[in-house]
């Protein structure tokens, strides 16, 4: 590499716990891009190949080409894939038998963000190997002699070969009608051919590619994203609806009633599902799920394992742990019965119409789970950086006698009928919590425990519950 500035350029808050991610220009761009591929050539070690892809975003293709002029300059052969979802692109690891893959994605994250998810050697990269890549551009002169000149193969059989693929083993024979909203996001690209291939009667809204997001901000998770499928899914009388994320590794499905079947309702009803077939199967799911997720699995004779919240954490465990299924709360699902174990919402979609065709008295079961109060995530933001240090500060400098307590991400308080949940974000500045209790008051009381032990900490915050 040409002696140049020690890199002062990369910006080291892109990259995250389980990505890279950030605001194209300013923190990320194509000369970030390129470095970063060049940090990924020096740690792919075995197979010396891997495979590309983007989303819809406006910056998606300049930087998808700087990082393959940087994996090439580093000596690897690179599958550029074009425009798919993330699932498909970890469907393209596993079907051209290539263990590395990058997505070019700025997630469900505003217009103006971009970033990268990475599969390294079959596994996702996160925490400390993400932070090393940062190391190793920083330890290294920059190299901004981008050689524009390389061959790249393109694969644009990735789609027919997913359809191939999911009808080998799902089965589904429905009448019912569904309202497909794509965000914009670039699912849209493929859901109408995965759905006509199993004949499902389908409407789609938002369905074409825009990386402006004209018409929400593609996370189905908030709710006020959804009002344009409730809009439409009672306009058309459909029976259910369905959203997916700006990358199509996440989905919120909808009752006619536009009620939601929240990630982890939707975990009880898979869970159930696999233990019918797989006894004592092993199900993975993080901490923010409801406590009617671990007692349907016990109740079906599997197995619960409580994991952090974080894509990359859920795979280590279901992998470590040979689990059937795993899922968080903020709608990653991953299927590894007949499936390969990463996450992936077209597929939970299918499955969920699996279910409807052939065992329908399931989901009439969700009906019957024990009430629950709970909050949504509610956000505190910490703009000078330090929410890890409040955790801290949070766990040592107070006693909660009359709770169990875990430590497995952050601190979750529980008791018989509630619990409480306070973690540091990985991905933004700022503490998320979550609440849950079979009362009222329970939820009242876990609240009130939780946020008078804050303001122990630091009577300045504004705690909006």
């Amino acid at each position: 590499m040409g002696h140049q500035e020690k890199n002062n350029i990369i910006k080291k808050n892109i990259f995250r716990a389980y990505d890279i991610r950030g605001i194209y220009p300013s923190d990320f761009d194509e000369d970030t891009a390129f470095n970063i591929g060049l940090a990924l050539a020096n740690k792919i070690q075995n197979v010396k190949k891997a495979v590309v892809a983007m989303d819809g975003r406006i910056s998606s293709p300049e930087i998808k080409m700087s990082l393959i002029a940087g994996l090439v300059k580093g000596g690897i052969d690179v599958i550029d894939c074009g425009m798919l979802p993330t699932p498909l692109l970890y469907f393209a690891t596993k079907s051209l038998q290539i263990p590395n893959g990058f997505m070019i994605t700025g997630s469900h994250n505003p217009k103006y963000y971009n970033g990268i998810k990475m599969v390294v050697d079959d596994s996702p990269l996160f925490d400390k190997d993400i932070y090393a890549l940062f190391d190793w551009i920083n330890n290294n002169y920059l190299n901004l002699n981008k050689d524009k000149k390389y061959n790249v193969k393109k694969n644009n059989q990735i789609i027919t070969k997913y359809v191939e693929r999911v009808k080998e083993d799902i089965f589904i024979d429905i009448d019912k009608k569904f309202v497909v909203d794509t965000m914009n996001g670039v699912t849209g690209n493929v859901i109408k051919e995965i759905l006509d291939a199993f004949a499902i009667d389908a409407e789609f809204i938002n369905m074409n590619v825009d990386g402006n997001f004209p018409n929400c901000s593609p996370d189905p998770t908030k709710e006020v994203n959804l009002e344009s499928l409730k809009k439409r899914l009672y306009k058309s009388n459909a029976d259910y609806g369905v959203a997916f994320d700006g990358d199509g590794d996440r989905l919120v499905i909808i009752k006619k009633d536009g009620i939601v079947i929240w990630p982890d309702e939707l975990m009880i009803l898979f869970s159930k599902s696999i233990l019918l077939k797989s006894k004592n199967a092993k199900i993975v799911y993080d901490v923010k799920c409801t406590k009617n997720l671990k007692t349907a699995i016990e109740n079906s004779n599997g197995t619960p394992i409580e994991s952090r919240t974080g894509h990359s954490y859920i795979k280590q465990t279901i992998k470590k742990e040979k689990a059937k299924l795993g899922g968080e709360m903020s709608g990653h699902i991953f299927f590894n019965d007949k499936w390969y174990g990463f996450d992936d919402g077209i597929y939970v979609f299918l499955r969920f119409l699996e279910i409807l065709s052939n065992e329908e008295h399931l989901i009439e079961d969700l009906l019957k789970l024990p009430t629950t109060y709970t909050t949504p995530e509610i956000d505190i933001d910490f703009s000078d950086n330090n929410h890890f240090e409040f955790i801290n500060k949070f766990i040592n400098q107070n006693t909660f006698d009359d709770y169990t307590i875990s430590l497995i991400d952050g601190i979750k308080i529980m008791n018989k009928q509630s619990w409480g949940l306070l973690r540091a974000s990985n991905t933004t500045p700022k503490i998320t919590l979550r609440f849950e209790s079979s009362s009222v008051d329970g939820l009242k009381n876990i609240k009130n425990a939780i946020k008078s032990a804050i303001l122990k900490i630091d009577n300045t915050l504004d705690l909006p519950f």
